[in-house]
């Protein structure tokens, strides 16, 4: 159980720290890094399973990885593209409607209704609601990279496939789309590439499959509920690499907001380990 805790916050501790390797990566656009990201990403585990000699190939789990496949370009392109074009707060606030979103499909999941976990996502939401309206405008960024992936676990929950495996067969869908849009998007700015660059490049695949295996292991044993908590960490780290090394700021009313859902999934947290507590007493 330890270990499964563990995963889930090194896990959010990588994803936080993301937009560190995007700024450093500089002038690479947004489709050539998504295109990087997805053949990276089938080497590193394709190497994995070499190296552990596991045959893993079945035209049935590849045929049911579509819809996850799906799922997870959507996530990564749509976080490559915000952060790279300056919108790492707003990139960053995916990862704190995620908790809210992971709240709704545990709550889905669960075979008992709980009061409590319907009030505390009726407050979530209306605190992305109320930040929503101050700014104007709905958090499209935000929810475009932050749905995909709430809907990724929720398929991983329903079909209990081993992460490694799974996510193998993904990255296989993946892999012609990232090798078509290699070439198309700049030819020139890749001819150009040195050695070092490939390296520093092929750094994404293992910044990818790392945090996402982790993630991925961690659902099985760790509660939707607890996960919410953890899933805190990436956009307060990813917020604070905003306004340090992108210069970006944030509003008054949005830190307000922010922190409000902080505290709101924090004390619906306490509240359920004090249940638990008394429960076992």
């Amino acid at each position: 159980m330890l270990k499964g805790h563990l995963k889930a916050i090194i896990a959010n501790v990588i994803w936080g720290s993301l937009p560190i390797y995007f700024y450093f990566i500089g002038k690479y656009p947004p489709l050539i890094l998504l295109s990087v990201q997805m053949i990276s990403t089938f080497l590193v585990v394709l190497l994995f399973l070499l190296i552990s000699k596991r045959n893993v190939f079945s035209f049935l789990e590849l045929k049911r990885s579509i819809v996850p496949a799906c799922l997870l370009t959507i996530n990564w392109g749509g976080y490559a593209v915000a952060v790279k074009a300056g919108y790492v707060i707003e990139a960053s606030f995916a990862y704190l409607i995620l908790p809210v979103l992971l709240l709704t499909v545990g709550h889905m999941l669960s075979s008992v209704a709980h009061r409590s976990s319907i009030i505390c996502i009726l407050l979530c939401l209306a605190i992305v609601a109320f930040e929503c309206y101050l700014k104007g405008v709905f958090p499209i960024i935000g929810f475009a990279i932050a749905a995909p992936f709430a809907a990724y676990i929720l398929w991983h929950s329903k079909y209990n496939v081993e992460p490694v495996k799974a996510l193998f067969y993904e990255t296989s869908l993946m892999l012609p789309i990232g090798i078509i849009i290699l070439p198309s998007v700049n030819f020139a700015l890749i001819s150009d590439w040195e050695l070092n660059e490939v390296l520093y490049l092929s750094i994404l695949g293992i910044l990818t499959v790392l945090p996402l295996l982790l993630f991925v292991s961690s659902t099985k044993v760790v509660s939707f509920d607890i996960l919410s908590i953890y899933q805190l960490l990436s956009p307060v780290l990813g917020i604070s690499i905003g306004i340090v090394l992108y210069n970006q700021s944030i509003e008054g009313h949005t830190f307000i907001s922010y922190s409000s859902l902080i505290f709101v999934l924090i004390s619906y947290n306490l509240y359920l380990f004090s249940t638990k507590a008394k429960n076992h007493v």
